[in-house]
């Protein structure tokens, strides 16, 4: 059997024009940004959203007010600050261009991990992450699903007030987060 080399196609010629225009619209995209200032403005609110969480008695202070007292072991705080850096990370996904998103999400986790190595480090290498995404990706009442992973995370999925919790820390950790975003007015 004969075949042709008109018939074996892997690229076209046209992938390459479109490549080449892809990377001209990103770097004037990153050049924009730049320029106006976003960029700056995302690495400062990734700093300020990680200080944040890295103060964990002023974090825990600013909570009470909303959820109540928060005084449980080290894994279940752990859960906490898990489901709160998500949040925030969810929250920037959300609100920013990609661009300003990554950026700033860069900047909290650089952050975190120069001020708080060990949670970083144990954050790094968990997989929490995976069934809060879970929970966004089924696109059905996102704070209810967010709060019956946390619970399940915490190691109490048939207590329902660690689901309450949950999805109480989620609503008003991305309201917060919301509000803290507006702050820096970026620039469209």
């Amino acid at each position: 059997m004969n075949f042709d080399d008109s018939d074996v196609k892997i690229f076209s010629d046209g992938n390459k024009k479109s490549d080449s225009f892809d990377e001209v619209s990103i770097i004037a995209e990153m050049t924009k940004q730049r320029s106006n200032g976003n960029v700056d403005r995302a690495k400062k609110l990734g700093q300020h959203l990680a200080n944040i969480f890295v103060d964990e008695p002023h974090l825990l202070h600013m909570l009470e007010g909303e959820v109540g007292k928060l005084e449980f072991d080290g894994d279940i705080m752990y859960q906490i600050k898990v489901l709160l850096v998500f949040t925030a990370e969810y929250c920037i996904n959300h609100s920013l261009h990609a661009l300003l998103a990554n950026t700033a999400v860069n900047s909290m986790y650089e952050t975190v991990s120069s001020k708080a190595f060990e949670f970083y480090d144990r954050l790094d290498d968990a997989a929490e992450y995976s069934f809060y995404y879970l929970a966004v990706r089924k696109g059905v009442d996102i704070p209810a699903n967010i709060g019956i992973s946390f619970a399940m995370l915490c190691g109490k999925e048939k207590d329902g007030y660690f689901s309450e919790l949950g999805t109480k820390l989620f609503e008003v950790t991305k309201n917060e987060i919301e509000n803290i975003i507006d702050l820096y007015e970026f620039i469209n």
